[in-house]
């Protein structure tokens, strides 16, 4: 079955995990194709439609990362797709699941839900049903990341956290992290990153979450390119 199971696929590569708790950690991306949302500052316009991916086996994805120790699936958003045959397949390894949190799986093999809800200036508002239904299914399995465009964006992301406070595993990572076209480059993103880290720093309504200000390494690194 697994030989047959197959998903469109926009590309793969090898690379650092840019963002979230893992960031640095070397691993084999997979970005599957298609995504249901039109984020505004969506960095990833190629994986969108749906239309620019080839379809691949499970069991040959799983062959090309044979040298990797993780395996990042991502997208456009990976969960509009059947990953279970995926994830299947690289049993053994790291998976983490790269999603928005609008679509809810239940899938024990993953090893890390990196869920980014969206707020304020994507155009979009957080799905809390479908995010407390990962907390209970994903406790110690999941992370919370928010991309971050101006103050609105913050205050949002701080209410989503507090909603979802009564049902949010202990010790889950909140990450808090600049959207990069507003940041700017080079001097301009340590400045605004800077200011989030402060901002947090003395905001007292985060107390007793476990919260990371964090950059995207890859963007740092390689400017947002594709494949990086």
């Amino acid at each position: 079955m697994l030989a047959t199971a197959t998903l469109r696929v926009n590309e793969t590569f090898y690379s650092l995990q840019g963002e979230g708790s893992a960031i640095g950690v070397p691993a084999f991306f997979i970005r599957l194709d298609g995504c249901p949302l039109r984020c505004a500052w969506c960095d990833t316009p190629y994986a969108l439609e749906g239309t620019a991916g080839t379809e691949v086996t499970a069991s040959a994805l799983a062959a090309q990362s044979a040298h990797a120790n993780a395996v990042i699936i991502t997208g456009g958003e990976p969960l509009v797709q059947d990953v279970a045959p995926l994830v299947e397949a690289l049993h053994g390894k790291h998976i983490t699941i790269e999603t928005s949190g609008t679509i809810f799986a239940d899938l024990p093999g993953v090893s890390l839900f990196s869920i980014s809800p969206k707020v304020g200036s994507s155009g979009y508002r957080p799905k809390p049903l479908t995010l407390r239904k990962f907390c209970a299914s994903a406790p110690g399995r999941m992370q919370l990341k928010f991309v971050l465009a101006d103050d609105r964006d913050y205050e949002e992301a701080l209410a989503c956290v507090r909603d979802l406070r009564d049902a949010l595993p202990p010790d889950t990572p909140i990450v808090l992290q600049p959207e990069s076209a507003s940041a700017g480059s080079g001097a301009g993103y340590v400045t605004t990153l800077r200011r989030l880290s402060e901002k947090a720093l003395g905001d007292d309504r985060w107390s007793g979450l476990s919260l990371r200000v964090l950059p995207q390494l890859h963007y740092l690194l390689w400017g947002g390119e594709p494949g990086r």
